[in-house]
């Protein structure tokens, strides 16, 4: 991580630590909420159907200049749409730290900006409903080509955010895991920081071998070497939320969740019933067996 990078991420940590937004009953920030409400299942908002994070044209959103000119005037018009709200929309349409958007900004560089910000403020790519985890009391679901998290309880969605996966596809490894480790305030025993310091890794939570999923520096959807990193905030959340033995399934896309859970139909983790009926079938069959072998 550059060095100016590395402070910028420092003095977010500092600047949360020391006033963090009020938290709500489930664990969230309540101020800005995040997209609970609204549009669902990577949809746009009304009139759109595409994925809202594809790279081709989007009725939801255009990739042009925004200047901060233009968030004034939305502060204006609507209090609720202040430039720090209006940059954590971009931040999350974007998959990129409001700090980045920021820099953006102020460079000039094309983003991906909505048509309309008020349809925005409670957007989030993720379902609202999971039927399939109906039955677990908590679970989180990593879609890496958005990139975003989201957790459920009972399958519905409580909580989300966007995160940084590892850089090349398969450093970040789809598939079933649990939560078998929660260190508040780890660091990296592989990486450096821009110091020659171990990164830090604050909320952190690891899921299988050295992947964890903490609160990181997001530049981009694909910027880490294959933990799952998320804005302070929802890491935070997420963190105080979650247990160890919580399930988290890390899927390739949304498209591919039905035959995901299909294929994993028979895993113990997602589903503990049934592979306590099939231990309890197998059981009966190899005491019944020696007295048919008798007879």
């Amino acid at each position: 991580m550059p060095v100016k990078k590395a402070a910028q991420f420092l003095a977010a940590c500092v600047l949360f630590l020391c006033g963090s937004a009020p938290v709500s009953r489930h664990g969230l920030p309540n101020v800005p909420a995040p997209g609970l409400n609204g549009v669902f299942a990577g949809q746009c908002p009304p009139g759109g159907s595409e994925p809202a994070l594809q790279k081709d044209s989007h009725p939801g959103w255009v990739e042009r200049v925004i200047t901060e000119d233009e968030l004034e005037i939305l502060a204006e018009r609507d209090p609720e749409l202040s430039p720090s709200v209006a940059r954590g929309i971009l931040a999350r349409l974007n998959v990129r730290a409001r700090y980045y958007i920021a820099e953006d900004m102020k460079a000039k560089r094309p983003l991906k900006v909505p048509h309309d910000f008020h349809q925005f403020k409670n957007w989030t790519p993720m379902p609202a409903r999971l039927p399939e985890v109906a039955h677990l009391a908590k679970f989180v679901m990593v879609v890496k080509k958005i990139p975003f998290l989201g957790w459920y309880e009972q399958g519905d969605l409580v909580g989300d955010g966007e995160v940084c996966i590892g850089r090349s596809w398969g450093s970040t490894r789809s598939g079933v895991y649990k939560v078998d480790s929660k260190i508040l305030d780890a660091v990296s025993l592989k990486y450096k920081n821009a110091y020659g310091e171990p990164a830090p890794m604050p909320w952190a939570m690891r899921i299988y071998e050295h992947v964890w999923i903490h609160a990181g520096d997001i530049s981009s959807g694909y910027c880490s070497h294959g933990c799952i990193n998320l804005p302070l905030h929802p890491a935070r959340a997420l963190f105080r939320w979650a247990d160890r033995e919580t399930v988290v399934a890390v899927v390739d896309s949304l498209e591919q969740v039905p035959a995901f859970f299909k294929t994993h139909g028979s895993n113990p983790l997602l589903f503990p019933g049934k592979a306590r009926k099939r231990h309890r079938a197998k059981s009966v069959e190899i005491l019944v067996r020696p007295v048919a072998d008798q007879q």
